[in-house]
Formats: C-alpha cells, sequence, structure tokens
C-alpha cells in the first residue's frame, strides 16, 4: 500500500505578532487620551473653585479693614467725647472759683475776674451739646459695626458641575465645631469635631454610602472649617467611601435645590 506524502506546506496566520501588539497599543492609547480629556475637565473645575474660592478670600479681607476702620473711628470719637466732657467739667470748676470774688482785691482784678467768669460761661454754653453730638454719632457708627460684623447671610447655592453629575452624592456640611449631614437618611445628624473618629452613626452612614453604586459623599467645607474637613475626609477614607469636597462662600443657609433638580 503506498503511503500518502506529509503536506510540507506551512500555514500562515492571519493575526502576526506585531499586529497583535499594535492593537493593544492602540486601545492603551485611546484609554489614556480618554482619562487624560477627564482628568483636564477635573482639574479646570477645581482651578475655577480655587479662583472664586480666592476672590471671596479677597472681599472678605476688604470687609474685615472696613470693620477695623469703623472700630477704630469709635475709638477715636469715644476718647474725644470723654476729654470733651472732662473740659466741660473743668470749665464749670473754673467759672466757680471765678465767681467767688474775694473782697481784699483792687476794683480792676475784680473788673478782670468777672470778664474771665463771663468768658468761660460763654465757651460751656458753646461746647455743652458737643459731648451729646459726640455720642450721637458714636451710637450711629456701632450700629453701622454691627451690621458689618452681623450681615444677613444670604443662602449659598450649591450648583452642579465637572464630570461626577452622574453620581448619587449625599452632602455633610463640615463647620468649625463639627459637621452636619444636609440630606438623605441621616439628615440633621450632627457630630462634634472631637467625636469625628468615634462616631458610630457618622461611620454606619459612611458604609451605606460606599455600598452604593454611584454614592459619594461631598462635603461643604465653610470657612473656618478645613481642620474639620481632614478629619472627616480622613475617617471617610478609612471606610472606603468615595468623597469629595466644594468650598462653601459666605455664611449663609445652604440650598442645595439647584443640584438635587440637575440630578433629578
Amino acid at each position: 500500500m503506498v503511503k500518502k506524502k506529509k503536506d510540507d506546506t506551512e500555514t500562515v496566520s492571519l493575526f502576526p505578532f506585531l499586529s497583535i501588539l499594535a492593537c493593544v497599543i492602540g486601545v492603551l492609547t485611546l484609554m489614556i487620551t480618554a482619562m487624560a480629556l477627564s482628568q483636564m475637565d477635573n482639574q479646570d473645575d477645581v482651578w475655577k473653585r480655587a479662583e472664586e474660592f480666592e476672590k471671596e478670600q479677597q472681599k472678605i479681607t476688604e470687609k474685615q479693614e472696613e470693620i477695623d476702620e469703623v472700630k477704630s473711628q469709635i475709638e477715636d470719637l469715644s476718647k474725644l467725647n470723654r476729654e470733651l466732657i472732662l473740659a466741660l467739667e473743668e470749665l464749670k470748676k473754673l467759672k466757680q472759683e471765678k465767681t467767688k470774688i474775694p473782697n481784699d482785691i483792687t476794683p480792676e482784678e475784680k473788673v478782670k475776674l468777672l470778664a474771665e467768669a463771663n468768658r468761660l460761661e460763654k465757651r460751656i454754653e458753646e461746647i455743652k451739646d458737643d459731648p451729646m453730638e459726640l455720642q450721637k454719632e458714636i451710637d450711629k457708627l456701632k450700629v453701622e459695626l454691627n451690621k458689618r460684623e452681623n450681615p444677613v447671610a444670604a443662602e449659598v447655592r450649591i450648583q452642579p458641575g465637572g464630570t461626577g453629575v452622574d453620581l448619587n452624592p449625599t452632602f455633610i456640611e463640615c463647620t468649625k465645631n463639627g459637621i452636619l449631614v444636609l440630606d438623605g437618611p441621616s439628615k440633621d445628624l450632627r457630630v462634634r469635631r472631637d467625636d469625628l473618629r468615634k462616631s458610630l452613626p457618622f461611620v454606619e452612614l459612611l458604609d451605606k454610602i460606599g455600598a452604593q453604586n454611584k454614592g459619594t459623599v461631598i462635603f461643604l467645607i465653610r470657612q473656618d472649617a478645613v481642620y474639620t474637613y481632614n478629619i472627616a475626609s480622613s475617617v471617610a477614607r478609612s471606610r472606603y467611601c468615595p468623597n469629595g469636597k466644594l468650598p462653601v462662600e459666605g455664611n449663609g443657609k445652604i440650598d442645595l435645590s439647584k443640584f438635587k433638580n440637575a440630578a433629578g
């Protein structure tokens, strides 16, 4: 029997190694480009918010300078008012002394003393209302100072922006003394700053948010609450809870309506 000869021809692959490598490099390039663009969007949003925060800080500095100036005016006027009152009392004493004319003086000296007493009386009449006017001015300045130190707080509106608008956020306000949960099932939960690391309700809230598909915490940071935020975000990271931050401009009540309307 005749044996069939083996086919000595070699097969040719349609997907050589270099083609596969080129495809992989192309896919990686697309992924890196997409990540870079996303990061640029995030960076632009961060820079924008940083610039807005700097502007607000400048406004606060200018307002503080105005307050200091008003305080200085009040101090100066108060000092002047005290000096006027003392001068008025001194003038009254001098007038009383001048009117007590001794019997053993010459007629010329008596005329001089009477003239001086009359001059003092006129001067007392001229400045007697000055302390009252100054006090009115001081009271006005104090009212103005109170308005500047305690302005009517406008609402602070939190607006959506950047690339994270498709998240399911829970907003937590950071103040100097602690945190306040503004929405969600734990709304109105308050935790003191010193209790953040050991607060069971706060930890349970972070665990619930971290277990959600798009759950995240947005810390809203007041001007004097950076230290509180650092502690709260550290606890969130330790519970593997995604979190972000937004600076809050001013001292008004926080309004989340625009963010909720955009999300809903």
